[in-house]
């Protein structure tokens, strides 16, 4: 009979104490459970942050450098400014990848 005691590591602890242990384990997983929830929302933001922050990136950079360098080498003709030069430039850009895309995904099926 003493050796079944001996086994048991809860049977030397009073009932009050194992209660209240599995309560400490349990505050823990939801603490773990809540800290996982947490970094699988910051890794999802992260992700959608470095995924669609090149898109601006290419469309917009390029066309913004050239009409800089219009401004600066000839300069813009009567009624036009920067900002409708990269209006335009952003535009014909938009344009093209949605074609460009479109061409892909109607050769995609073939």
């Amino acid at each position: 009979m003493e050796h079944a005691a001996d086994d048991d590591p809860a049977a030397g602890v009073p009932e009050e104490h194992e209660r209240l242990g599995g309560a400490f384990r349990q505050a823990s997983r939801q603490r773990t459970s809540r800290a996982a929830w947490i970094g699988r929302k910051l890794g999802l933001a992260l992700d959608f942050v470095l995924l669609s922050l090149p898109v601006p990136i290419v469309i917009m950079l390029p066309p913004v450098l050239e009409c800089r360098n219009v401004a600066q080498a000839i300069g813009f003709f009567a009624g036009d400014s920067f900002e409708a030069c990269i209006q335009r430039r952003i535009d014909a850009r938009w344009t093209h990848l949605d074609a460009r895309i479109k061409m892909i995904v109607r050769g995609s099926g073939q």
